[in-house]
């Protein structure tokens, strides 16, 4: 395993590999239902109107003016588009159940992406005092130790938005290390497609603005940065008009949730329309971080990269002012989800809105051995990260863990696994 993690193309194998074997090709709920339905409607009805899919019938959707449409930021849908054309042109179509065509978008959309940030990760290592030796554990632990590797196996935005800023902060971090300015262009470009696909990621594109415009003297590198990244901020902009007039996003206009037979009657269960009481947020951002799906519990490695994160931020380092933007940017994107949402997710495999916050913490990890020697812990490091993968395989058997199975995620996605073996 370390010489295949210390080879360039003996790791692209293995992550292609793993990636053929742990994708589930099978639409399991409304979210993914509702992606494919924008994706199956741009292709065979070349509409945003999801009236004729077969996925209409779930949960996740508005009604604006006579008509259905996703209420899912469209970017991430229309990406799977181009990879469900052909498959539709050779009669491969999307249908519920396991199916072919769900197979390959997946592969060359979210796996295709997780790749891609695998590999990234490996060149922003090359840019710390990492060692050498350390490299092929801190490729594992980055790969499959975090629920980034267990959001890769379904549709979702919060995968695509994770594997986007890994690959953006690699070209930020190519063109601030004396590199020709072109890596700030396609920064911009990831940073702002992440912030397309999932609105709140948003604060990550703004934060590393501001450091493209303190750290590089060059206009033409800035305006790169910006153009770039108003490509996907641009479209998704305009697919929101489109659609319903407005500029902003749909998910926040709580009328477009009412039609007959709604399961939005409650507005309380939808995110963004209204802050919580200091009360409730108190209690639900403890719940969101420690309880039954506390993403502590499920990323075992957090405080550690939560401690060196803030090392990094106290201290005169290497990566101060990027660690100050990445501190911040991860408080307002979790403290608005404290704020304004109330129902953890829906049914998900611990907290699904925090994943694309994992890149950046687990990027803290080359600086690990210093963990392991100051504390003498190297083996409690080890236990973690075998408990870490652990945690993330059993996500990998369903992100979108059925609380009617059991309400502990992970209870639930053994039983589903016992369930299908015997």
């Amino acid at each position: 395993m370390k010489s295949i993690l210390e080879s360039p193309k003996r790791l692209l194998l293995l992550l292609i590999a793993v990636s053929l074997i742990t994708i589930n090709p099978r639409i399991n709920g409304w979210n993914e239902a509702s992606r494919m339905a924008l994706t199956q409607s741009l292709v065979e009805h070349h509409s945003f109107i999801i009236d004729q899919s077969i996925f209409v019938n779930g949960g996740d959707k508005v009604f604006i003016n006579g008509h259905f449409y996703s209420d899912k930021p469209a970017l991430p849908s229309i990406v799977a588009a181009v990879v469900y054309a052909p498959l539709h042109w050779l009669g491969l179509d999307l249908e519920y159940g396991w199916n072919v065509s769900y197979f390959f978008i997946l592969l060359f959309t979210i796996k295709a992406m997780w790749i891609a940030s695998v590999l990234a990760f490996r060149k922003v290592l090359s840019f710390t005092p990492a060692k050498a030796n350390m490299i092929p554990l801190l490729m594992f632990i980055y790969a499959f130790s975090s629920l980034t590797f267990t959001w890769s196996v379904s549709f979702n935005n919060h995968s695509l938005a994770a594997s986007s800023l890994m690959i953006a902060f690699m070209f930020y971090l190519k063109a601030k290390n004396n590199f020709p300015l072109t890596p700030l262009f396609w920064s911009g470009l990831f940073f702002g497609f992440a912030a397309a696909a999932d609105v709140p990621t948003g604060i990550f594109l703004l934060g590393f603005a501001i450091l493209v415009f303190l750290h590089f003297d060059s206009t033409p590198g800035r305006a790169m940065f910006l153009v770039a990244a108003l490509i996907p901020i641009g479209s998704h902009f305009v697919i929101n008009y489109t659609i319903s007039g407005s500029l902003l996003p749909v998910q926040i206009f709580p009328e477009y949730f009412t039609y007959d037979g709604s399961p939005w009657d409650e507005k309380a269960l939808l995110s963004g329309v209204g802050a919580n009481s200091p009360f409730f947020t108190l209690k639900y951002s403890v719940n969101c971080l420690f309880g039954v799906r506390g993403f502590v519990w499920y990323n075992p490695l957090l405080p550690v990269f939560v401690g060196l994160l803030y090392q990094n931020v106290r201290g005169k380092h290497q990566f101060q002012r990027e660690s100050i933007v990445i501190m911040i940017s991860i408080l307002i994107l979790v403290g608005y989800y404290f704020i304004f949402s109330s129902n953890y997710g829906g049914d998900s495999y611990s907290i699904r809105w925090f994943v694309p916050c994992l890149p950046f913490l687990f990027f803290y990890s080359y600086d690990i051995e210093k963990v392991m020697t100051s504390y003498g812990s190297k083996l409690g490091i080890y236990g973690l990260v075998v408990l870490a993968t652990i945690i993330a395989l059993i996500g990998a058997i369903n992100p979108w863990s059925n609380h009617l199975v059991h309400p502990v995620p992970l209870i639930a996605n053994l039983k589903q696994l016992a369930g299908f073996l015997f």
